[in-house]
């Protein structure tokens, strides 16, 4: 379930560099280069449960799909999820 956003998953310590340089300016991709909304359709999940487990609401991850920027600790999140690093236990406790 190692799967890739555009860049490798951040290991804990670039963390916080990993946020500041490249979320911020990379839109994100799915799991090989598939976007944000092919990959939510692909879990057959709706806007609304797929981005509110990082603490976002449906209309902004609506527009997190169709190009409007991340903001770098919500692009974390997703990247962190996306490459099975943190499971929605962990996003939802």
């Amino acid at each position: 379930m190692d799967q890739d956003f555009n860049l490798q998953a951040p290991a804990v310590s670039d963390a916080v560099s990993f946020a500041a340089n490249d979320a911020a300016n990379q839109p994100l991709r799915g799991p090989g280069q598939m976007g944000l909304r092919q990959f939510r359709i692909s879990k057959r999940e709706s806007q609304a449960t797929f981005w509110a487990r990082f603490g976002v609401t449906q209309s902004s991850g609506s527009r997190f799909e169709t190009g409007l920027g991340v903001p770098p600790p919500v692009a974390l999140l997703v990247k962190l999820y996306v490459n099975g690093k943190v499971s929605d236990v962990d996003l939802l406790e």
